[in-house]
């Protein structure tokens, strides 16, 4: 790619290159022909921060024609994360492309076309996230009563392949900071055992099964997981009405041998890297931090969400008969439903839940009884 060409039509040609598959390159093979990837002249200066922050860096110094910059990016990166497919992914490029251009990211890679194109949408799930942060001042519409025990919230956002933590900042959330993730190979919305679906919905964490653990339940496919696994509630009070089937649904991490997963590749847990997975897991409390699948989070200006609590608290005032600790939680906001989770001493457990639908402008209770967690 020229230099000379504008930033955004570089940027265009990598995002292009990233998810075109081999078979339809021909097509556009003339307006990607990067003319001017050849060995660099000088000494590349790397880029600093996080690794998902290094490996965007190096896709725009490649989106830029600066292939020495690029290189002495991955190079830093692949000392510091040996075992990150992606940057390796990208090495073999950089140095394929010192005596001919590549036509697709990963062209001068050897392997299983799968994999390939997972370290592809890897690469493009992270681009994607870079380019496009939540609006700076938006808080979600999934999250609208947050209890004064729920010190933090996990919200899943399958669509972008990314796991966001939340602060419960005096009932409202406040965003701390966010991850890549992999959820399962053939998408969300799980509805039976095996189908290799991440569910959506509103779940809790229940547990925490440290590597040790692990190693003695599963001896060498504990290698999986990595650091660990934290369990969610699924199948959830509403997923057992609705005749949904399965379990074992981890938060968890990567095999020790492997920085990340693509963003589809588990059997419908969500997985992190194991460092990224080390720093959610000291922020959940067992039993009572939230977890909340959705394929795209919906994003409000504070005021809009401010109105949108309000509504949920006097909806919910209907049909809560004590008063105590309350949250309200809607999964993907399309579905017009919420769930509502608040203390009652009449209940086993004494924690109480109701799952609500919107119906012709009403919102009724479709479930009410004792919650598994929360």
């Amino acid at each position: 790619m020229s230099s000379k060409l504008p930033r955004a039509r570089r940027l265009a040609a990598v995002l292009l290159l990233l998810v075109l598959a081999p078979a339809a390159q021909p097509k556009f093979a003339a307006p990607l022909q990067p003319q001017g990837l050849q060995a660099p002249s000088r000494a590349g200066k790397a880029a600093s921060g996080s690794p998902e922050q290094m490996i965007v860096a190096a896709l725009d110094a490649i989106a830029a024609g600066h292939m020495a910059d690029a290189r002495a990016t991955v190079d830093a990166l692949l000392a510091r994360e040996p075992d990150y497919r992606l940057a390796h992914l990208l090495s073999a490029d950089l140095y394929a492309m010192r005596s001919a251009p590549l036509r697709a990211i990963g062209g001068a890679a050897s392997g299983p076309a799968d994999l390939l194109a997972g370290l592809r949408h890897e690469a493009l799930a992270r681009l994607k996230a870079s380019r496009n942060p939540p609006p700076a001042d938006a808080l979600p519409a999934n999250l609208l009563v947050l209890s004064p025990k729920q010190k933090n919230v996990v919200m899943v956002e399958a669509d972008t392949s990314r796991v966001y933590l939340f602060r419960n900042d005096q009932g409202v959330p406040h965003r701390i900071t966010d991850f890549y993730t992999t959820i399962g190979k053939l998408g969300v919305d799980k509805f039976r055992e095996g189908d290799q679906r991440t569910p959506l919905g509103v779940y809790f964490v229940t547990g925490e099964m440290p590597r040790a653990q692990l190693d003695a339940m599963l001896g060498k496919n504990a290698e999986l997981y990595g650091v660990g696994a934290w369990p969610i509630s699924y199948p959830n009070e509403l997923d057992r009405q609705q005749g949904r089937t399965g379990h074992g649904i981890w938060l968890h991490g990567v095999p020790y041998d492997t920085y990340a997963r693509s963003p589809w590749s588990s059997n419908g847990c969500v997985a992190l890297g194991n460092e990224d997975m080390q720093t959610l897991s000291s922020n959940l409390q067992i039993g009572v931090t939230p977890v909340v699948i959705v394929r795209k989070i919906s994003w409000l200006p504070r005021n809009a969400w401010q109105q949108q609590r309000q509504a949920a608290l006097a909806m919910i005032e209907q049909g809560r008969p004590s008063p105590g600790g309350l949250s309200v939680f809607a999964g993907d906001v399309a579905a017009e439903q919420r769930v509502a989770t608040f203390d009652d001493a009449q209940a086993p457990g004494g924690v109480r839940r109701q799952y609500w639908q919107r119906s012709d402008n009403d919102w009724r209770v479709i479930w009410d009884g004792p919650a598994k967690a929360g």
